[in-house]
């Protein structure tokens, strides 16, 4: 993310509590006067990191500056030859451990991470395929998400997450929606507020993500779980409501496991293999598109 969010956050005192986001996860927290949101040094260097990333393209490394008339599709190999195969078997071993075995869930480079809704695929992009890419999303963007190993595994369980709620339509159960709320409101996850240590709620992905929306919960919730090395019942002992929800969770899998799910589809929205763009008009509108996002009034 890339700008100032400013945001009003609940709180069950008098005070006026904001939250100010700023880019690539930076986080404050201020009480301000009702209605007076003051914004100082903080926006100079935030307009400066635009600036900086508006030239992205310009102060590309001469070694990869080719590499951006080519087409996403002609840089994009297949999944199957990038690498990842030991990590999505252990996505597959920790699902089968809790006897998931029927999800048929396809793995394929998307534009970023996601699971396309009402199927059993999970997205992975295309600019994790090598290191040329990964060196460009990190000049362009800052960082790159799913760089580590570490990383890569969080994403794939919270992303099959998504794909046992779509394949056993958890999120129509009453007894989930009065765990984990209305899957039905509409958000946008990069611009909702968040709460470090916000004690009703998981953590595993960064920046308190499963506080977005009731189906990031689930998922967060999900990759917890699943998670071999949680210990999970130990570690949120002292948080009820979370600790509620894993356990939920836990129950409701069990149940899945005695069932076949439902047959989806794993169509792959924004295959990375069929993107002719070329690379520089990809990146020109993804940035864009972050940049016209951000609030800097």
């Amino acid at each position: 993310m890339y700008g100032i969010m400013v945001y009003p956050v609940l709180s069950s005192s008098s005070e006026h509590f904001f939250l100010i986001q700023a880019y690539q996860g930076f986080q404050a927290y201020c009480t301000l006067p009702q209605g007076v949101i003051a914004i100082t040094s903080m926006k100079t260097t935030v307009i400066k990191n635009i600036a900086n990333t508006s030239q992205g393209l310009k102060i590309l490394p001469k070694a990869y500056r080719h590499l951006m008339a080519q087409s996403v599709a002609s840089l994009t190999p297949k999944i199957q030859n990038a690498g990842f195969d030991a990590l999505i078997a252990k996505l597959n071993h920790e699902l089968a451990a809790k006897n998931l075995i029927h999800l048929n869930i396809e793995t394929y480079f998307g534009d970023e991470w996601f699971c396309p809704d009402q199927t059993t695929a999970i997205a992975i992009p295309f600019w994790l395929a090598d290191d040329r890419l990964r060196a460009i999303e990190r000049t362009l963007v800052g960082f790159v998400e799913g760089e580590t190993d570490e990383e890569f595994i969080r994403l794939l369980r919270h992303e099959a997450g998504h794909c046992v709620e779509h394949a056993y339509r958890l999120s129509r159960r009453k007894d989930w929606r009065e765990v984990f709320g209305n899957p039905n409101i509409k958000y946008d996850p990069e611009f909702v507020a968040t709460i470090p240590g916000a004690p009703d709620f998981v953590v595993n992905l960064s920046g308190g993500y499963a506080q977005t929306h009731p189906e990031e919960d689930f998922a967060e919730t999900f990759a917890v779980v699943i998670n071999p090395q949680s210990n999970y019942r130990k570690i949120y002992q002292s948080k009820s409501v979370a600790l509620k929800k894993l356990v939920f969770v836990e129950k409701i899998l069990a149940e899945c496991a005695q069932k076949k799910p439902r047959a989806l589809s794993t169509r792959k929205i924004s295959n990375a293999r069929r993107m002719k763009r070329s690379l520089e008009s990809y990146y020109q509108t993804r940035l864009r598109r972050q940049t016209q996002s951000t609030l800097l009034n």
